[in-house]
Order: C-alpha cells, then sequence, then structure tokens
C-alpha cells in the first residue's frame, strides 16, 4: 500500500469517526456532559395526577389553571373534560428532558422559550411550585425546547407535551351538556317553536301521548342526545346568542312523574344556545344536535 494511499485511508477514517461522533451527541448518546443535570433532570419526577394539585399554563393561547385531582378536575373554575385530562397526564408521565442543545440567551427567541414567546407551566406537587418554559417543536417529532425560568440552557424534551400547553383555555372544559340513563324514562315533553308534545313508553315502542304511531328514528335520536348531548363550544361575553329567546325544551320524566332530565335552547337557525337542568354552564350546540333533542312534532311522525 503506498503512502498517499494510507493517508487517505486515515482520513476517511477520521472523517466517519467525526461524523459518527455529531450522529452521537444530537441522539444524546454521545458526551455525558450535554444530557440533562441538576433541576431540570429531576423536573418531573414525581409528577403525576396523583400527587399534584394545581397546573397553571400561560401562554400565546391564553391562561389556563387546572384544580383538583386526583380524578376530579376543574378548568378554569369550570368541570374539565376527563378525556382531555387523561391524555394531558399521559403526555407528563412520558416526557424526558434529553440533552443540551443551546446555552446562549440569543437563541431564546428562535427556539420560542423567550419569556414573552414562551409557554409557562407551573405545577405544585406535594407543597412546592415547579416552573418550566416551553418553546418551540424541537428538531424531532413529538419534541420542544424546554428551559427553567432561572436558566439560560435550553434543552430538548421528548415527549408531547407542547400540544397540551398550547390548547385555548375552552378546549379544557367538559362540553357534555347532559348525560341520562335513558332506560328510566317513561315520558318525554317536547316544546318547539310555539308547537308541544308528548312522548309515552309502551311495552317496546314509544307512541304520542294519545297513543298514534312515532317515527322510530326520531326517537332514537332524542334518546341518543340525552345519553350524551355534547357542546361545539360555550357562550362567550358578547356573544349573539346571549339574547337569542328560548326555542324549545325537552323534558324526560320517570314512571314517578319526577324530572331526570331536562335540555333548554334557544331560538334562531344555526347554532342556539344550550342548557341543562342544574347546570349553570350555557353551551353552544349546533343546529343538527338542536334537531335531534328537541325535534319538530312534523318530524316526529311516521314517514317523516
Amino acid at each position: 500500500m503506498s503512502e498517499k494511499t494510507l493517508k487517505q485511508l486515515v482520513g476517511a477514517l477520521v472523517v466517519a469517526a467525526a461524523l459518527w461522533g455529531v450522529t452521537l451527541l444530537l441522539r444524546g448518546d454521545g458526551d455525558a456532559s450535554l444530557s440533562a443535570s441538576g433541576e431540570i433532570a429531576t423536573f418531573f419526577d414525581g409528577v403525576s395526577q396523583m400527587s399534584v394539585s394545581r397546573v397553571h399554563m400561560a401562554g400565546p393561547t391564553g391562561e389556563t389553571e387546572l384544580a383538583g385531582g386526583p380524578d376530579d378536575w376543574t378548568a378554569n373554575g369550570f368541570q374539565a373534560d376527563s378525556a382531555t385530562m387523561v391524555r394531558f397526564w399521559g403526555a407528563v408521565l412520558s416526557v424526558r428532558v434529553g440533552v443540551l442543545t443551546a446555552s446562549n440567551p440569543a437563541n431564546h427567541d428562535r427556539m420560542g422559550v423567550s419569556a414573552e414567546s414562551a409557554a409557562s407551566i407551573e405545577f405544585d406537587v406535594d407543597g412546592e411550585t415547579r416552573t418550566i418554559l416551553l418553546g418551540n417543536s424541537g428538531p424531532r417529532f413529538s419534541t420542544s425546547y424546554v428551559r427553567l425560568p432561572d436558566s439560560d440552557d435550553v434543552y430538548i424534551l421528548e415527549g408531547d407535551l407542547r400540544t397540551h400547553a398550547r390548547r385555548l383555555p375552552a378546549e379544557w372544559r367538559n362540553k357534555r351538556v347532559v348525560k341520562a340513563d335513558t332506560s328510566a324514562f317513561a315520558r318525554v315533553a317536547i316544546e318547539r317553536e310555539g308547537d308541544s308534545y308528548t312522548l309515552v313508553r309502551g311495552d317496546s315502542t314509544w307512541t304520542f301521548e294519545d297513543g298514534s304511531p312515532t317515527n322510530a328514528s326520531t326517537v332514537r335520536g332524542v334518546m341518543s342526545e340525552f345519553t350524551s348531548l355534547l357542546a361545539v363550544g360555550f357562550l362567550e361575553e358578547g356573544d349573539s346568542l346571549a339574547v337569542a329567546e328560548q326555542g324549545g325544551i325537552t323534558t324526560a320524566y320517570d314512571a314517578s312523574g319526577n324530572v331526570v332530565a331536562e335540555v333548554t335552547i334557544g331560538s334562531g337557525e344555526s347554532d342556539r344556545w344550550a342548557r341543562a337542568s342544574g347546570d349553570d354552564v350555557i353551551y353552544r350546540i349546533g343546529s343538527f344536535r338542536v334537531n335531534r333533542i328537541t325535534p319538530t312534532r312534523e318530524s316526529m311522525e311516521p314517514g317523516s
């Protein structure tokens, strides 16, 4: 082997080794000094729905405060959506602080972790408050940039916590207007746009109060909505729905004449406000839901 060939081979090996080292650093498997250490390395230790009593998130999408636990949470004082909370705690439990990616504060704006651009997340854990700043998406899928408020060091956070930190406040709230056991229904009274009628449960079918037949599909729609009527949002300050008058009401009674569930809707042509008995929250529901929970007399007729 000539001296020239040997030098070329050695050079190639040096380049390959350098590339291998860079790859390890980017993956977090290289120099241990770049791995998370100190307070940020243990930030999520012991953080779970069992130990946390409050979570406060503030950022570009607004502010949300979750309180309660372990299985009963509120979002800004309203009942939180249980499925959203399950996904949130699943994300918290699966995150991992990875490698150091920047130490110069000049990079904070670019990475979205400056005090002005980051989402701040506070956890009250066993009597102490822990705060972390969450920035832009990281270099790989389901990663983001994070740092502690009093540190310039920016790390990679492995896990999809950023999706939850950027939720709008209303997206944390429970959107179920009513949830009832329809097997207990014996009679259902419906008022819609000045018309009213009553349904009565028979041995196998529902009829009008006078015994005449009903549209089985429309009846199933009423029962389905009472099982779980979902809203598209909530009545907001200044919302045009606030001035809308009542447009209908559906009341379900048991065999003893007790009210089991009741839903009142507003008037209008598209979205309406809705409220369930025993709940002070005013929801926004779509026209499709309106026609199912408070169907017109005409749509309840057989063959309609």
